[in-house]
């Protein structure tokens, strides 16, 4: 659902803060997390529960129960499914040069401004522990009721959508190209994306059984199902000066704005066109009388 106010996650469920409330920084830390930590607290809450190919994750501690601090919020930086998702939106031949943001997630304890303040501090974290990286690739799923509002708070260089594309889905699921072709060539961690399927309800490789074919069979019988996926808006954060510089060329446009999106999300839900577990036709006809009519 595209609103006002801000959408956080807890329990993987989508809940909303007012964006009347503003952070206080003095009471709030950012610092790196390891990966144990980050992967527990990404599966409890977050609706992509999975941990991603991950380099980095910093954590937002603020004001827990009984006035301790605790974990309130998760970014994880890490390696994207094709290397040429770097050098296209950054305009470097080396995508090691960049690192996609693959997880943003704030409690609904924190602040509405609080995903801005979070960012940016990780982006200082991720260039001390990680200076070849100059930028930071990241994308916005307009079907989970994102737009990219934060990233556009934090100046970062507006893209384009992705084209549409065609992904495999299991149990309500996307499974990600990067696990798919590592079992199909049997790369390393190829073991552990068969476990991950398997704990989703897909029956184990027979004995013998290619991992190539496993997924042919699995596609067969509608185990895994095809879906198509929807445009991403697409955001490079160019971090340094010489990131500047190399994306110079490329595009840095106008950036969606809601009404927009609502009204084609609208267009589409009327039409049947567009299903997702966080809307509805009704549900995004009330968003609409919101925006559409400024």
């Amino acid at each position: 659902m595209l609103t006002t106010r801000s959408q956080r996650w807890r329990d993987r469920r989508s809940l909303f803060v007012s964006n009347d409330t503003v952070i206080e920084p003095s009471r709030y830390a950012v610092d790196v997390v390891g990966h144990e930590i980050a992967r527990a607290f990404l599966a409890d809450h977050h609706y992509l529960p999975r941990y991603p190919a991950a380099q980095l994750a910093c954590g937002l501690f603020g004001p827990g129960a009984a006035g301790r601090s605790s974990l309130v919020g998760l970014i994880v930086f890490g390696v994207p499914a094709s290397n040429a998702v770097i050098c296209r939106h950054t305009g470097y031949a080396d995508a090691a040069r960049g690192c996609v943001l693959q997880r943003l997630l704030c409690l609904p304890s924190v602040a509405a401004n609080g995903e801005s303040f979070f960012t940016a501090r990780a982006f200082r974290l991720l260039r001390q522990a990680k200076p070849a990286i100059d930028a930071v690739v990241s994308f916005s799923d307009p079907a989970f009721g994102h737009c990219g509002v934060v990233y556009a708070a934090l100046s970062g260089a507006y893209r384009g959508t992705t084209r549409p594309r065609t992904v495999l889905r299991l149990a309500g699921q996307t499974i990600s190209g990067r696990a798919l072709s590592k079992i199909r060539s049997l790369d390393s961690g190829h073991g552990g994306a068969i476990a991950h399927l398997v704990d989703l309800g897909a029956p184990a490789p027979m004995s013998g059984e290619h991992p190539a074919d496993w997924l042919t069979r699995l596609t067969k019988r509608g185990i895994l199902t095809r879906d198509r996926q929807s445009p991403l808006f697409t955001y490079c954060f160019e971090l340094t000066r010489d990131a500047r510089r190399t994306g110079q060329d490329l595009p840095r446009l106008a950036y969606p704005r809601r009404s927009d999106v609502i009204r084609d999300r609208l267009s589409k839900g009327v039409n049947g066109k567009t299903q997702d577990r966080f809307s509805s036709p009704g549900i995004l006809r009330r968003e609409a009388e919101t925006f559409i009519r400024n």
